[in-house]
């Protein structure tokens, strides 16, 4: 068994570690997770000759040319080339577009309020300092490096330039020879990676990569079958059936294979012959043909470009849509780094648009079904490119306006019915993951204690007041009172079990435990805080409450809990409309909704005239709203967040300066005793981890859900294994 895997092809040997490794995965499960480890070192491994061998192969290759050579293959094949590129990387922007609709939200994330990192497109682009391109792994700038110490040689003569391209010659065979003995290894990760996804990768997860897949077969199917065969029917005078037929041995041949290397020969031949039977070849035309395929095979082809499909995959599984300005740097800076390995350029990418790294993984395990559908795309562009290139070399290419016109109303027939049967199909067939409001609606306070939760909210002149309790009463009486605000989510509201729960439900039910008294929740209006707190209805208020400077004369507030970061919240449409403060100016007819902060909105008014501002009773006057009378809402970014849970169809942004303010308890200003006691409690909290570790199930949803083990024949079926 042992000698047959050895004696298979590397390409065999991969499909068969592929679907070794999903069968260990799901009869193992989660115990194999592991794995993954060995499949990122083999990776690795796998890259570290990529980018020494862009530059030898891209200066060897170039400085080689012929002066003559080089200015026809780059006025002429390198004009069809950037327009082919051009149209490949607007498919693929527009291929996303088939991507089924997930209504779907998060908790809060630390990582939204991180500084991101601006792209330095100097360095990028620019390599000032070449060693310190190939360190930093800027893939671009070293292509920039290579092209233009090849572009340099090819003016030269003499023993050095030859000598210089024998050595670059004999890198590029070193470096390939330690790829093809890293290609032998690259199994042993493929099996890794694989079995560590198939047992631990969830359900939804599986649904997703489909839409990945899908998508990508659709892309390179309608590339080769009907975009870039169309564009040669339109303008050259062979048909679309020639093209087909011409080619169908090589496309056959690459997708079985799933190398393009082998069937050079075969598209020199081809276009020779197609040439030939429309009498528009000549001994020029076969020299051209000849050196224009081997050397546009070096240089990144459409087939290659699909791959960028996956970081639109990846936003779209993230949650995370890719700007279009980000799109516009993807398109290039993708173009470049795919002058290399797609093993580098696909980290580099995802990096690029603040993606997870071990998305990667996905890439990898998926490799080997994709890779044999961009071979054929590949194909035909070598075809499309080498035909168009000769009838221009001829002066055959009919470049009027009728032709233009056929060209382009074939080309976008293709993409729109492909984008919308596959949205169709896939909208249809593929499911979104479960609402999410159901996490956070069953969340619970970890806490006991014996609770009271009061409903009625306290009629001020009307209710019995009581005295301001110290903390020595508090004990006496055994019960701590507590106003909260009801649906103030995640501070304080009510779970599908009717409980009262949320951050500051679970640090009163702590307090009121460490106090070793009951507890009574009392409602309360943010406008009665103050007498409520005076007539003794509660004795502390813990309902995520913001500092509010006109109140501190009025009240006693404890120190800060945390700081929460002002965002807005919008429908998910229009969320991008309030991301930076040139795109707010531009808004007419907007009415923002607000239920604190009231120093703030006045200075945002004056800032923002064009917006009216509203002020509500409740945030949940916004979410649940049936007039759209409100078209945002000013919100925290933490409250926000959760509220999403409940209603997906709305999202939030950080404001542009990222603007913090402080929440804390509120006591009487006379009861110092119990303002004393909250102070030092919650410094002994805070560093004993128990705020943390509320702050991180509330806020950040952590441990928010327990899902059960990956289903695994071990322990479900067999019951080998609890």
């Amino acid at each position: 068994m042992f000698k047959k895997l050895l004696s298979m092809t590397s390409a065999t040997q991969m499909i068969v570690a592929m679907f070794i490794g999903f069968a260990v995965g799901i009869f193992f499960g989660e115990s194999v997770g592991w794995l993954s480890t060995i499949g990122t070192g083999v990776i690795l491994l796998m890259q570290m000759t990529v980018l020494p061998y862009i530059v030898v192969s891209l200066v060897g290759g170039i400085g080689k040319l012929k002066p003559d050579t080089a200015k026809l293959i780059f006025s002429r094949a390198g004009i069809i080339m950037l327009l082919l590129w051009a149209l490949g990387l607007l498919l693929v922007a527009l291929m996303p577009l088939s991507f089924p609709f997930v209504e779907s939200a998060s908790f809060f994330s630390t990582s939204i309020i991180e500084p991101v990192v601006e792209i330095d497109y100097f360095k990028l682009y620019i390599p000032s300092n070449p060693f310190e391109s190939m360190a930093a792994g800027y893939v671009p700038a070293m292509v920039v490096f290579s092209i233009a110490m090849g572009l340099a040689l090819i003016g030269m003569k003499g023993d050095n330039k030859t000598q210089l391209l024998e050595f670059m010659h004999t890198c590029g065979e070193m470096f390939g020879r330690i790829t093809q003995g890293m290609v032998k290894v690259l199994p042993i990760g493929i099996f890794a990676m694989s079995a560590s996804a198939a047992g631990t990768m969830g359900v939804d997860e599986f649904a997703s990569m489909q839409v990945y897949l899908i998508s990508y077969f659709a892309l390179c199917l309608v590339l080769t079958f009907a975009v870039l065969p169309w564009i040669v029917a339109s303008l050259t005078p062979i048909t679309y059936w020639q093209t087909i037929q011409m080619s169908k041995a090589s496309l056959v041949t690459a997708f079985a294979t799933g190398n393009i290397f082998i069937v050079l020969p075969v598209i020199v031949e081809e276009c020779k012959q197609v040439m030939k039977k429309h009498n528009t070849t000549s001994e020029d035309t076969d020299t051209l043909i000849e050196i224009l395929v081997p050397i546009a095979f070096t240089f990144p082809n459409i087939g290659k470009l699909t791959v960028i499909l996956f970081v639109y995959f990846c936003s779209w599984f993230n949650g995370t849509p890719i700007e279009l300005l980000d799109q516009l740097s993807l398109s290039v800076s993708g173009l470049l780094a795919l002058f290399g390995s797609v093993y580098v350029a696909i980290p580099f990418m995802l990096d690029l648009v603040h993606l997870p790294a071990d998305l990667f993984q996905l890439f990898v395990m998926s490799g080997f079904i994709t890779g044999k559908f961009n071979s054929i795309t590949a194909v035909m562009n070598l075809f499309i490119l080498t035909l168009l290139t000769a009838a221009m070399f001829q002066k055959n290419l009919k470049c009027f306006l009728p032709q233009l016109i056929k060209m382009t109303l074939g080309v976008a027939g293709s993409i729109i019915i492909t984008v919308l049967v596959c949205r169709l199909g896939m909208g249809l067939f593929i499911h979104s993951p479960e609402v999410t409001s159901g996490v956070i609606a069953n969340m619970q306070v970890a806490d006991k204690v014996p609770t009271i939760v009061k409903t009625q909210y306290p009629q001020l002149g009307k209710t019995p007041t009581s005295p301001i309790a110290s903390v020595d009463m508090i004990k006496q009486r055994g019960i701590l009172k507590v106003g909260y605000i009801p649906s103030n989510v995640p501070f304080s509201y009510y779970n599908n079990a009717g409980e009262l729960v949320g951050f500051d439900s679970a640090m009163a039910s702590k307090l009121a435990e460490d106090l070793n008294v009951k507890v009574e929740f009392v409602p309360f209006k943010k406008k009665d805080l103050v007498a409520s707190l005076q007539a003794g209805y509660f004795d502390i208020a813990m309902s995520g409450l913001a500092m509010d400077i006109e109140l501190m004369g009025d009240l006693s507030y404890t120190n800060q809990v945390m700081e929460l970061n002002f965002a807005i919240a919008a429908p998910d449409h229009m969320v991008n409309q309030f991301k930076t403060t040139d795109s707010i100016h531009t808004l007419n007819n907007i009415t923002v909704a607000y239920v604190e902060h009231n120093n703030a909105i006045q200075a945002i008014k004056q800032k923002f005239a064009n917006i009216t501002f509203k002020q509500i009773s409740g945030y949940q006057l916004f979410f649940r709203q049936k007039n759209n009378q409100y078209d945002a809402l000013i919100i925290s970014a933490e409250a926000g967040s959760a509220w999403t849970l409940f209603f997906p169809s709305y999202g939030i942004t950080l404001l542009e300066n990222n603007v913090r303010y402080p929440v804390a308890y509120a006591v009487a200003p006379s009861n110092q005793s119990l303002l004393n006691y909250v102070n030092n409690w919650q410094n002994l909290r805070q560093v004993d981890g128990h705020q943390q570790q509320y702050y991180n199930y509330w806020m950040l949803g952590q441990g928010a859900t327990n899902p059960p083990p990956r289903w695994s024949i071990i322990r479900d079926v067999l019951h080998w294994v609890e």
